[in-house]
């Protein structure tokens, strides 16, 4: 009985630990030109990563990106992390996203997932919705939610990270 306990202890654990540490899935997405990418040449080896999911039609969801890409420029691209963000819920308006970002004059990478399956993949539910992948794009932190007016804690959320990798916590 006691072998038994301790195997569904350890199964349990592992499966728990699995669900806490997630990595970036295989899944293609889409660059603003229309090219074809897997999320593998978006993510690679060797860089922090800040990861947005938005959506084009929500003037709250541009607004954070507007505030996020500040906080980037000013203080975490030149710690050597990279922003990236996923467009969607675009629903066959994904052409409009880039003359958007062109007009914004947005400097990190935007990528468009037409389909759907890279935030299936990701289980995200609202957007936006921040991620923070660290040099081995293990998952540290995930923050649901606008991020206009917490920037600075975002941004100190994400220096600690770097400086200090644990295992993924969910922001508040």
């Amino acid at each position: 009985m006691k072998t038994i306990s301790f195997f569904l202890l350890l199964i349990g654990s592992s499966i728990w630990l699995t669900a806490q540490t997630q990595n970036i899935p295989q899944v293609e997405l889409k660059t603003l030109d229309g090219t074809n990418i897997m999320s593998s040449e978006i993510f690679g080896p060797a860089t922090p990563t800040v990861v947005v999911f938005w959506k084009p039609g929500s003037n709250k969801c541009c607004d954070n990106l507007e505030n996020m890409q500040t906080t980037w420029l000013e203080d975490l691209k030149q710690q050597g992390v990279k922003m990236v963000a996923i467009c969607i819920g675009c629903n066959g308006a994904w052409s409009h996203v880039k003359p958007m970002a062109n007009g914004k004059n947005w400097e990190f990478e935007i990528y468009i997932d037409k389909n759907g399956d890279f935030k299936r993949a990701m289980n995200i539910t609202n957007a936006p919705c921040t991620m923070l992948y660290d040099q081995n794009q293990q998952l540290l932190c995930r923050y649901n939610g606008y991020c206009t007016g917490n920037e600075d804690l975002i941004c100190e959320k994400i220096l600690h990270s770097l400086e200090n990798p644990v295992q993924y916590t969910e922001a508040k």
